[in-house]
């Protein structure tokens, strides 16, 4: 078993507004906690340095030359008005109440994102054999690390869900044609197959997430949540399988 760990670092932000999403992420502790989280989980081959900084754009990557993973402040000051828009509709609590949701959004996004980036870190690391699409595997598998660390990160899942359906309505009024070409899949997709999983970890717990008589906000199609603890209970055995030489 190896014995590299995430090891998280910030860059000084090149612009102002950089700057204060650096200092958002660091007072929070956002990588800290990340890297933490999987570092109780996953021994890795080597160490990975995971930096947040400026980028010149959204975007949060495993870099397989440098085996390091990058999330970019851009990333996080493009998701952060979903989240406040979000806190604005449900239009509970004080201003300072809806920040800090808001601000919570972020950080629970930012813990998807990176186990995500993570995924693909793992794939590479050690070669594992992925058939698919390789985003839509670490998909699942940042999926599975949120839904079984406890309330606080299947907090984050969620965050992450809410994210990815902000995004996809956003998307749904724009062009889609490098939306179809890129080798994601579309946020609706990825919101809807992330629902799916974290009901199917648990349908008991996430019953109010399937649309049903007499439960009009939810949002899984009943067809589909059918399915949803079997692909749940794949997920676990095949991401299980593929990291038990290296789980702790």
């Amino acid at each position: 078993m190896g014995r590299g760990r995430l090891v998280p670092r910030y860059e000084d932000g090149r612009t102002a507004e950089d700057r204060r999403t650096q200092r958002f992420l660091q007072d929070n502790e956002v990588l800290e906690h990340v890297t933490a989280f999987a570092n109780e989980r996953i021994a890795l081959a080597y160490d990975v340095p995971v930096v947040a900084k400026s980028c010149g754009g959204a975007n949060a990557s495993w870099d397989p030359r440098a085996k390091d993973i990058t999330y970019c402040y851009e990333l996080v000051e493009e998701t952060r008005p979903v989240f406040l828009e979000q806190a604005a509709r449900e239009g509970s609590g004080s201003a300072a109440d809806r920040t800090r949701a808001a601000e919570d959004g972020v950080i629970g996004f930012s813990n998807g994102v990176l186990l995500h980036e993570l995924g693909h870190g793992l794939v590479d690391m050690y070669d594992l054999p992925i058939t698919g699409k390789e985003e839509d595997a670490v998909d699942q598998l940042a999926t599975l690390l949120l839904a079984t660390g406890g309330e606080q990160h299947i907090d984050y899942a969620v965050s992450t869900i809410n994210a990815w359906g902000a995004l996809a309505d956003a998307q749904e009024a724009g062009d889609l044609s490098g939306l179809f070409s890129d080798e994601h899949s579309l946020s609706a997709q990825r919101f809807y197959n992330e629902i799916c999983w974290l009901y199917g970890s648990d349908p008991a717990a996430f019953a109010s997430a399937v649309i049903a008589v007499g439960n009009p906000d939810g949002v899984l199609p009943p067809l589909r949540a059918e399915g949803c603890r079997q692909e749940y209970e794949q997920i676990h055995r095949s991401w299980n399988r593929l990291l038990q030489p290296y789980l702790k």
